[in-house]
């Protein structure tokens, strides 16, 4: 319960920072908060592709991995190293939020100070990174890499931004961890989990929800989780549509569904729309309706019927045909045979 809460409070975070199909991502997320009871007052947790692979809390002040080939790639020294880092980061935050308090006017309650980071390697490879922080749940200041500024959308934020754009030391740092060192530990990383981070292609199907008005398409068994799901409706596609967002599976693949109510009786031509980097090529699924399906299973029974009366009746006629001329000859074969029988009897 303890743990489930503690992610609960950057679950917020997680949908930022998306990246597209086609991509693998690095992410970190770190928050920290006022003193609560039963809640650690600082948490790190660690992302690639969207799997979970390493934790920190400020209660037990272990870095723990989340996945087994991050246990077995990194020696005790370089665990070691993150850890200390993880400790840092930790007392940094402890001081910080002290401090956002009295620049936000606030004595006391509940707050949270939150910075996420990371980058994107791209199948063209292209690459980006972002490093954002929050306070209470806003944006409170991001780093600008490519003009080397910061950028808040608060005005309390203007003197940290002014005091952070003159560090241009540690601009320069933090800009060649985005760009340089971030990519080369995701590339790590994703070569660690090569069997567990590989990509899978989804398994789609889309269909009406039994008797409802309710068309639903479910992609399930993909992996990485960045993918694009769109309904569409006569060539254009439909915007008003619900998702269950990307869920996991028990195999460490994802699934989602999307879907649209409609009028049963509507003659558009519906279809789901999938695009994932394990294909090389947009998926169309076509929604067929039960009438139509049922009208062609219909057809395919009268063809198969009027096929197969039709040949019993050429059947029987070369039967009979046949037949007709064994009746001709058998009886003389019979006669002759009998006689022949009864000759040789009586000759014996």
């Amino acid at each position: 319960m303890r743990e489930a809460a503690m992610i609960g409070l950057i679950g917020l975070v997680l949908l930022c920072g998306e990246v597209s199909a086609g991509s693998h991502s690095l992410r970190y997320f770190f928050t920290g908060m006022t003193p609560i009871p039963g809640f650690p007052e600082f948490v790190v947790v660690g992302y690639v592709d969207g799997v979970q692979f390493v934790l920190y809390d400020s209660d037990r002040r272990e870095l723990i991995p989340r996945e087994q080939w991050m246990a077995e790639s990194e020696g005790p020294a370089a665990w070691e190293r993150k850890k200390k880092i993880a400790q840092e980061s930790e007392m940094l935050f402890k001081r910080a939020i002290p401090l956002l308090m009295s620049r936000t006017n606030q004595t006391g309650g509940m707050h949270v100070f939150q910075l996420m980071t990371g980058c994107d390697l791209r199948d063209d490879g292209t690459t980006s990174g972002f490093n954002q922080r929050g306070w209470d749940g806003d944006d409170f200041i991001s780093f600008d890499k490519d003009h080397m500024v910061w950028l808040t959308p608060v005005p309390w934020g203007k003197i940290i931004k002014n005091r952070w754009d003159r560090n241009t030391v540690d601009n320069q740092r933090l800009k060649h961890y985005l760009e340089v060192e971030c990519i080369e530990w995701l590339r790590k990383y994703l070569e660690y989990g090569q069997r567990e981070l590989r990509v899978v292609a989804p398994v789609v199907s889309f269909t009406r929800l039994g008797d409802s008005n309710r068309l639903s398409c479910a992609v399930t068994g993909f992996y990485p989780q960045d993918i694009e799901v769109n309904l569409w409706r006569d060539g254009v596609v439909i915007d008003e549509t619900l998702s269950s967002g990307i869920l996991p599976n028990h195999d460490s693949t994802y699934q989602i569904r999307k879907w649209v109510e409609f009028d049963p009786e509507d003659q558009a031509d519906y279809s789901c729309r999938v695009e994932h980097s394990g294909m090389k090529e947009t998926l169309v699924v076509i929604y067929e309706p039960k009438s139509r399906s049922q009208v062609a299973v219909t057809v395919g029974i009268v063809v198969g019927v009027l096929v197969l009366i039709a040949l019993i009746i050429v059947a029987v006629v070369i039967y009979n045909k046949k037949g007709r001329g064994k009746s001709d000859y058998n009886p003389a074969n019979t006669s002759d045979g009998g006689d022949s029988s009864s000759s040789s009897s009586t000759r014996s």
